[in-house]
């Protein structure tokens, strides 16, 4: 490959986009890069930072710069040799985890017979929270991050009680998985109790 055409940087701008949409474009543009292309791409989505972070990790890209301009994030990304990029069959299934996701969420609230829960355990990527919830094999459902813990799109599991929950958070912490932090419902707000 020619060096002007490694050196040569792609643009993408993700202005007014919001999750799970601006991964999902970074993810295409950079599948259609050669190795060694690069990439800047700006976005306003307030969990992109996060994201792209997560997303580079799991398909091997390279993050070579990331940046706050005001509003905007900036990450240049570079396609690295053993980079994998997501297709569109991934993306179907990760839209319909969402969807199934919320309609658990609202059947969880109206069923007056379920157990309601106070606790729940946040992820550092969706990937670790349902990597997690396999993991646990039924003891604790992963329902949408609700946005008083956090606005942008993601992931938690809802449990019952705070030793489950720290029972829990242990185990998956030990296991490797990326969990972040317990908060408690009271009311209508939740308060982060660990750690």
């Amino acid at each position: 490959m020619k060096a002007t055409e490694e050196s040569k940087e792609e643009f993408l701008d993700l202005t007014g986009l919001v999750c799970p949409l601006p991964i999902v474009l970074t993810s295409e543009k950079m599948r259609k890069l050669r190795e060694g292309q690069s990439l800047r791409v700006v976005s306003t989505d307030p969990g992109f930072e996060k994201d792209i972070h997560n997303w580079c990790s799991q398909t091997g890209n390279e993050l070579l710069t990331l940046q706050r301009e005001g509003e905007k994030v900036v990450a240049v990304l570079r396609k690295r040799p053993e980079a994998v990029e997501p297709g569109l069959w991934y993306w179907i299934k990760f839209h319909s985890l969402g969807v199934k996701l919320h309609l658990r969420y609202i059947l969880m609230k109206l069923n007056p017979f379920a157990q309601k829960p106070d606790h729940f355990i946040t992820f550092s990527a969706i990937s670790e929270g349902t990597r997690a919830e396999k993991h646990l094999k039924g003891r604790a459902k992963l329902i949408p991050i609700p946005d008083e813990i956090d606005p942008r799109c993601g992931v938690v599991l809802a449990l019952k009680g705070y030793q489950k929950a720290m029972e829990t958070y242990q185990e998956l912490r030990k296991e490797g998985f990326g969990v972040e932090a317990i908060y408690k419902k009271e009311g209508k707000n939740y308060r982060r109790v660990y750690p």
